[in-house]
């Protein structure tokens, strides 16, 4: 049972990496100016737990060709309900959740060569607001972190992009 949880986590990197493939949905409920993915969809995991079969149901012609990824806070709480979901559909949890997603994208930050250092602040806060606000357009997602990933010193994420 622990392999099967474990295989159905996605990591942050292959997240990343095509950030535009899974349907993602935000576990935490919460405000629009909470930290988030962008694109995902805000529900509370209480009103999905008890209404799982009922949303497969009703999102069947989504859920059928495309990943659902699900994510909360440090991902318990996805791994818990992807267990909920039946076996016909592709249902996968955030590895870390938000927590390591904000880990990733800082050490992204963080490492990337700026061109100007004065600004490099200001540019990483306006940076890491767009990769948290769900209402960024996916295509400037895409472009965002694949930017990062390009410039990267670290080797995994430059071999994710090949």
């Amino acid at each position: 049972m622990f392999f099967y949880r474990k295989k159905n986590e996605m990591s942050l990197e292959a997240f990343l990496t095509n950030p535009t493939a899974p349907i993602v949905i935000d576990l935490r409920g919460g405000s629009k100016k909470d930290p988030a993915i962008p694109g995902s969809k805000r529900v509370y995991i209480l009103d999905l737990v008890e209404r799982t079969k009922e949303f497969e149901k009703r999102f069947e012609a989504n859920l059928s060709h495309r990943t659902l990824l699900l994510y909360c806070s440090k991902g318990d709480g996805s791994k818990y309900l992807q267990q909920k979901f039946s076996s016909r559909y592709h249902v996968q949890s955030l590895q870390g959740g938000m927590v390591g997603y904000l880990e990733a994208i800082s050490g992204l930050l963080y490492e990337h060569p700026y061109e100007s250092t004065i600004k490099r602040t200001e540019v990483m806060a306006k940076i890491l607001a767009a990769l948290t606000n769900r209402e960024t357009d996916p295509d400037t997602f895409k472009k965002i972190i694949d930017r990062l990933l390009r410039c990267s010193p670290n080797e995994k994420f430059k071999k994710l992009l090949d």
